[in-house]
């Protein structure tokens, strides 16, 4: 008998690949992704967390739509407290961020291993209904996802967008739709953490655009070693 043939390991890029040969960056595989552990400079980057501001790639994350007239009970049954959630909020049921876009419409946020719960091979006959009446699309290799992190981090929203964020009228837990570098946006605010959502063939002209403006306050680019993805469900 011939020896079956040994299938190549698929291992999927950063939207920020051709950025990374920019920079002295060491990579990593995470749920089948080659994504930036850091930038070549992990102490300085740690520093910069705690006392500026550093901009991190967590495009490997997994994010799935959810929309349709039964979206919030299918949902709710999935991740009990989704269904009455207000739109353009977020909040997190265990390890999956949930962002309710609009009455039908949500965005949810994961590890690439826990998109298989929201989608089930085989529903029982309540679940199955539901599930058939939504409409379900894995987004994860079309968006792109930065994270701004650090005390600095207000700065280089200042400078990026013309909508008001000040903390007293954007609180963390909300969602925004806007524009930041002229780059349709989802924004997510969390207690430590400004989650940007956004298409991924203008990921490397947003990344250039957020480093430009935060040149003034230190603005560091930084990966998985400083900024692991654990700590977006640490501060929600």
């Amino acid at each position: 008998m011939f020896p079956q043939p040994v299938m190549p390991t698929l291992i999927k890029s950063s939207p920020l690949a051709a950025v990374y040969r920019r920079y002295p960056v060491q990579t990593v595989l995470d749920s089948g992704w080659q994504i930036a552990e850091h930038f070549g400079q992990l102490q300085r980057e740690r520093q910069q967390l705690v006392s500026g501001a550093v901009l991190a790639d967590w495009s490997h994350l997994s994010k799935l739509s959810v929309s349709g007239r039964e979206a919030a009970r299918y949902l709710e049954s999935l991740l009990p407290g989704a269904g009455t959630m207000a739109p353009l909020s977020g909040r997190v049921a265990g390890s999956i961020v949930i962002l309710r876009l609009t009455v039908n419409d949500y965005l949810l946020l994961c590890q690439a291993a826990q998109n298989t719960q929201l989608l089930p091979s085989e529903p029982d006959a309540v679940l199955g209904t539901l599930y058939r009446a939504v409409n379900i699309i894995d987004h994860s290799g079309a968006l792109g996802c930065f994270v701004l992190a650090g005390p600095r981090r207000d700065n280089v929203l200042e400078r990026s967008t013309a909508v008001d964020l000040r903390r007293d009228r954007v609180a963390a837990g909300a969602v925004l739709q806007t524009s930041i570098h002229t780059v349709r946006c989802t924004l997510y605010r969390t207690e430590a953490l400004e989650v940007i959502l956004h298409p991924r063939s203008l990921s490397e002209s947003l990344f250039d655009a957020l480093m430009d403006v935060g040149v003034g306050v230190g603005l560091m680019p930084t990966g998985l070693a400083t900024l692991p993805v654990a700590e977006l469900t640490c501060h929600c």
